[in-house]
């Protein structure tokens, strides 16, 4: 009730939170889900525990947020839209793999752009899994962290605001 959403559940840590949150999306081996160069090794290992391979979009240097200017211009000149079975897809036009993710990691509690975020993504038929480990607290337009994707996860590590000396959320 705290963040607004209608539903959570418990998970023994904000990274199993993330990759539980890959997998219940969709994410599976060779896929490829955006993430932001300045993270936690967390953000990482749940994308590569599902068999999916992280793109590192550079950050902002004033927020240390996924950079949205270099993630729409990569977006733009790296990718194509294509349907597979009915559904479309962004894809990378390298190999032809499927971007189905971008995974903004709310460091320290800044926040990015979020209704831009959702925009882009949006427009490139992105899911957004918002990585607010470390957000309990943070709002956007008057919005909790963890709020504006498809889904968001909070840990309770004891490194974090609240703490249960574990879990996520």
């Amino acid at each position: 009730s705290y963040v607004g959403t209608k539903y959570a559940v418990a998970c023994m840590n904000g990274t199993v939170g993330l990759q539980i949150s890959l997998i219940v999306s969709g994410i599976q081996e060779s896929d490829y889900v955006l993430v932001p160069n300045l993270t936690f090794v967390a953000s990482l290992n749940a994308i590569k525990h599902t068999g999916a391979d992280p793109i590192l979009i550079d950050v902002n240097q004033s927020n240390w947020q996924i950079d949205l200017n270099v993630l729409e211009n990569f977006l733009k000149t790296n990718t194509t839209q294509k349907f597979i079975n009915k559904t479309k897809f962004c894809v990378l036009n390298e190999d032809g793999r499927i971007i189905k993710c971008v995974m903004p990691v709310h460091v320290l509690g800044n926040m990015c752009d979020m209704e831009h975020l959702k925009s882009i993504a949006k427009n490139y038929s992105l899911l957004i899994i918002e990585d607010s480990t470390e957000a309990l607290g943070s709002f956007f337009n008057q919005r909790h962290a963890g709020t504006f994707g498809n889904l968001g996860v909070f840990s309770f590590n004891g490194n974090k605001i609240i703490s249960t000396g574990g879990g996520g959320l």
